[in-house]
C-alpha cells in the first residue's frame, strides 16, 4: 500500500535546532549516544551522527544524518532513497526486513516534499525493539601490556535490537523463523555498527541462503562517484593513465569486521532509477552501499543452531582529507578492538637451549624487553602433549616470569597444513576438499582438526603458562566441499563456519589472557598484530636498503593501521638469505644500522621481530638498546598513538612522522605529541621543520623538547603549526616531544 507522507516531523526531528557540532570529536570528548522513541520514530543519535527509523507504514530507515562542525558543513542528510536496509534469503526465497520503501522509482535524490512511503506485506514485520548497553565479545583490561588505561571496554554507547517476525505469506517452515537486526552507536564518534541474527523455534527451519546486512542509498560525496553521471572531483582529461581515478574517498566509510568471506561494496543504483515515463536520469550519480557475503553463508538455522552475521562498521566522515579520514578510522579500531593497543617489546629467540634461553631472558630483563617468542626455526613445538617437553617449557617460562618477561610461541595452524602443504599434513581426513573432490594444501578449520588443535594448544598453555601465541597461517578464506567434517555441512556453509571457528579460537585465547600475533585481519576477533609495510624478501637486502624500504613501507601502512597493529622485522641473524650484508650480527660491527633499526621501529610505536640469539654483544651495543627502549617506555602512551604524516623517506632529505595524543593517554593528559625526524643522507641538513599540531588538541602554545632536552614554550600559528630550526648531522635521528603548557 502507499501512504502519502510529508514526513514533516522527521524533517524537523533534527532540524535547524540541531546545529552543527561545535567541537571536533577527534580532539575533544563529545557526543553521548542515546535512543529516542516517540511512538512512531526511533532515533539513534550522539550529536555527531543520526540514524532515524519510522514504524509507519513499516519499519525502515528514513534518514541518515551527519552532523559536522559548522566549518565543515554542519548538519547534512546523506540519504538518497528509501530502501529496506536489510534483506535475508531463506531457502532461496527473498525477504526484505521491515519492508519500508518509496513509491517513486526516481532515485536520483530524495524529494521529501512529495515522498510516498510504501510497506511490503511480504517482508519480515516489526515486532518490537529493545535498548541496552554494548557488550564485550571477550574480557580485556585497559592498561594491559602498555595499552592506555583510559580506554573503555566494553565501549560506551547504546545497543538497539529490533525483532522481526515472518510474514503470513511465508511457507510453514519459515513461520517460526525470526530475524533480529542489531544497531550500536557509540559515545564520541560518528560510528554505527550493525549485524543480523536469524533464529528458529519449534519446527522452524531454514537455510540462510544469503544476507544483505547493510543496504543504504546515499548521495555523493557520502558515497563514491561510480560509472556514469557527473565527473568525479579531481578528474582531469589527458592526464597520466590511472590518475583520474584517484578521486577523493567517499565520506561514508564502511567495512566488515570479518577477515574473510564478507565485505562492503559500492554498487551503482542507476539501473533501478527512472521517472514515470521510464526515462533514466543519465546525469545522476547514485551510489548504494551493499554489505553481504561473498558466497552463502548457507547456514541452516533450527531450534539447535542460530545464525549471526558479520558486523558492518559505518563511519560518517566530515572531510575527504586523507589524514583526517585515517585518524578517524584509527579511532574505530581503538574503540572496538582496544586490545590491539597492547604493545609488548618482544624478541624472537632462535637459540632456546637452556643456555641460550637464559641468556636471552637475562639480556631482555637488563635492557627492558618484555616478551620472548620461541621463533620459527628454533625447534619449538606447540602441537605436543609430551610431558617431558611440556615440563621443559614450563621451567623456562617460570624462569622468564621471575625476570618479569612473558613467553610466547610460534605455530602454523591452518594454511599449508593440508595435503602437500609445506607445514605438514594434519591428516587427509581434515584437509580442505575442492568442488571436484581434490584434497587441498590447507587444513579445513571447521573439521576435526580444529578440535585437536584447540585441545593441544589449550593443554599446552594451561600446563606451561605460555601467555602469547604467534599463529602463522590462520584460516585464509578457502572453501571446503567436504560433507563429513565436524563443524560444517558442505561447500555452501564452509567459509562461514571456518571463519567462525577461527574467531572462536582467537576469542578463547583472549579469554585466557593471551597476546596474539596473526598475519591476517582478525583484529575484531582478538588478534593483535599483523605484518606491516613489508615483504619478507626485503630482509635479505643489505642493511641500509632494508631499513630505508622498511621505513617507507611502515610510513605508508600507518595510514591503514595503528602502530600497535603491525610488526616489522630486524634480522639479527640471517633470514631468507642475504648473508652477512643483510644480517645485523655481529651487532657491535653494525651498531649504526642497529641503532637506526631500534630508533625507527620503537619511534614508530611498531614492534619489530628482533630475531636472533642475543640483543647485545658489547657494552656499547647494550647502551644503544637501553637508550631506545628507555625512550619508548618513557613516551609509550604517545608513541603508540596514530601518526600525522610529515615526509616520506626518499633518501634525498629528512623524513619523519608525528604521533598525536590529544587526550594525553599515558601521561595524565600532559604529553600530546611525539615526532621522529630522520636525516638518512651523508650531508648535514640545516633548516626549519614545521609540525602540524592541530590533532594534538593544542590551540595556543606547546612545550617542546628536542632530543630529550629542556622543554621550551612555542606559540602555535593560525594554522596550528609550530616551526623548529634544526641542524641535522649526517645519518642522524631526532626526537621532538610535545606537551601541554
Amino acid at each position: 500500500m502507499a501512504i502519502a507522507c510529508l514526513l514533516a516531523s522527521l524533517l524537523l526531528l533534527a532540524g535547524s535546532a540541531w546545529a552543527g557540532a561545535d567541537v571536533d570529536w577527534l580532539v575533544e570528548n563529545t557526543g553521548k549516544a542515546e535512543v529516542d522513541f516517540d511512538g512512531q520514530t526511533i532515533t539513534l543519535t550522539n550529536g555527531l551522527v543520526q540514524r532515524v527509523f519510522t514504524l509507519k507504514p513499516a519499519f525502515g530507515v528514513v534518514d541518515l544524518i551527519l552532523n559536522a562542525s559548522d566549518a565543515l558543513g554542519g548538519e547534512q542528510s546523506m540519504l538518497r532513497a528509501i530502501k529496506p536496509d536489510t534483506v535475508v534469503v531463506l531457502d532461496g526465497r527473498t525477504y526484505a526486513v521491515g519492508g519500508l520503501g518509496q513509491q517513486s522509482t526516481f532515485l536520483a535524490y530524495l524529494n521529501r516534499s512529495d515522498l510516498q512511503l510504501t510497506s511490503d506485506p511480504n517482508a519480515f514485520q516489526y515486532v518490537n525493539h529493545t535498548v541496552s548497553a554494548p557488550t564485550a565479545p571477550f574480557p580485556w583490561t585497559p592498561g594491559a601490556r602498555g595499552s592506555p588505561k583510559e580506554l573503555a571496554w566494553p565501549p560506551k554507547g547504546v545497543h538497539l535490537s529490533v525483532l522481526f517476525a515472518a510474514p503470513s505469506s511465508a511457507p510453514p517452515a519459515h513461520q517460526n523463523v525470526s530475524v533480529v537486526v542489531h544497531y550500536e552507536l557509540f559515545d564520541g564518534i560518528p560510528l554505527i555498527a550493525k549485524w543480523v541474527s536469524v533464529s528458529a523455534r519449534g519446527t522452524g527451519s531454514a537455510v540462510v541462503t544469503a544476507v544483505t546486512v547493510e543496504q543504504i542509498a546515499v548521495l555523493p560525496p557520502y558515497g563514491p562517484y561510480l560509472t556514469h553521471g557527473s565527473l568525479a572531483p579531481g578528474t582531469a582529461y589527458n592526464g597520466a593513465a590511472g590518475q583520474s581515478s584517484n578521486t577523493p574517498p567517499p565520506l561514508l566509510f564502511a567495512k566488515s569486521d570479518q577477515a574473510h568471506g564478507a565485505g562492503c561494496r559500492w554498487v551503482d543504483d542507476y539501473p533501478n532509477s527512472h521517472d514515470p515515463a521510464g526515462l533514466q536520469d543519465q546525469g545522476a550519480v547514485e551510489p548504494m552501499l551493499n554489505c553481504t557475503y561473498d558466497s552463502g553463508p548457507g547456514v541452516r538455522v533450527n531450534v539447535q543452531s542460530d545464525f549471526v552475521s558479520f558486523r558492518v562498521l559505518l563511519l560518517a566522515c566530515d572531510s575527504t582529507d586523507l589524514e583526517r579520514q585515517s585518524l578517524s578510522r584509527h579511532r574505530v579500531t581503538q574503540l572496538l578492538a582496544p586490545h590491539t593497543t597492547e604493545n609488548p617489546i618482544f624478541f624472537h629467540a632462535t637459540d632456546v637451549t637452556e643456555i641460550g634461553f637464559k641468556r636471552a631472558i637475562d639480556q631482555m630483563a637488563d635492557v627492558g624487553f618484555e616478551m620472548l617468542i620461541y621463533s620459527f626455526g628454533s625447534g619449538f613445538v606447540l602441537e605436543t602433549a609430551d610431558p617431558i617437553y611440556l615440563t621443559k617449557i614450563r621451567n623456562q617460562v617460570q624462569y622468564a616470569r621471575s625476570k618479569g618477561i612473558e613467553v610466547g610461541g610460534y605455530d602454523l595452524i591452518c594454511l599449508d597444513r593440508g595435503h602437500g602443504g609445506y607445514g605438514g599434513n594434519v591428516g587427509d581426513e581434515w584437509d580442505v576438499v575442492d568442488d571436484q573432490g581434490k584434497l587441498g594444501e590447507d587444513a579445513c578449520f571447521a573439521s576435526g582438526w580444529y578440535d585437536k588443535l584447540f585441545t593441544l594448544v589449550n593443554n599446552f598453555i594451561n600446563f606451561t603458562g605460555l601467555s602469547m601465541l604467534e599463529t602463522d597461517g590462520p584460516y585464509g578464506g578457502t572453501p571446503c566441499a567436504s560433507t563429513n567434517h565436524t563443524h560444517h555441512l558442505n561447500l555452501g556453509d564452509s567459509v562461514y563456519w571456518q571463519t567462525r571457528k577461527q574467531s572462536d579460537f582467537f576469542g578463547a585465547m583472549r579469554r585466557a589472557g593471551l597476546y596474539i600475533n596473526q598475519p591476517d585481519d582478525y583484529f575484531f576477533q582478538g588478534g593483535s598484530r599483523t605484518g606491516m609495510g613489508y615483504d619478507e624478501s626485503q630482509y635479505s637486502l643489505p642493511r641500509w636498503h632494508d631499513l630505508t624500504i622498511s621505513r617507507m613501507g611502515m610510513y605508508d601502512d600507518l595510514y591503514a593501521h595503528l602502530p600497535t597493529q603491525g610488526w616489522m622485522f630486524l634480522p639479527i641473524v640471517d633470514y631468507h638469505g642475504g648473508g652477512a650484508d643483510a644480517a645485523f650480527s655481529p651487532l657491535s660491527l653494525h651498531l649504526e644500522e642497529y641503532e637506526w633499526g631500534l630508533a625507527q621501529y620503537l619511534g614508530a610505536g611498531v614492534a619489530a621481530c628482533y630475531r636472533g640469539n642475543i640483543l647485545y654483544d658489547t657494552n656499547s651495543t647494550r647502551n644503544v638498546v637501553k637508550k631506545w627502549v628507555s625512550f619508548y617506555r618513557a613516551h609509550r602512551g604517545t608513541l603508540i598513538q596514530p601518526v600525522v604524516h610529515l615526509r616520506r623517506a626518499t633518501m634525498q632529505g629528512w623524513d619523519g612522522w608525528l604521533h598525536v595524543n590529544p587526550f594525553g593517554f599515558g601521561s595524565a593528559g600532559r604529553e600530546v605529541g611525539a615526532a621522529m625526524l630522520f636525516n638518512p643522507t651523508d650531508v648535514q641538513i640545516r633548516g626549519t621543520v614545521s609540525l602540524p599540531l592541530y590533532y594534538t588538541g593544542l590551540t595556543d602554545s606547546a612545550l617542546v623538547s628536542v632530543n630529550e632536552g629542556p622543554a621550551s614554550s612555542i606559540a602555535l600559528d593560525r594554522s596550528h603549526h609550530i616551526t623548529l630550526a634544526l641542524t641535522m648531522p649526517p645519518r642522524s635521528i631526532h626526537t621532538v616531544v610535545i606537551s601541554r603548557p
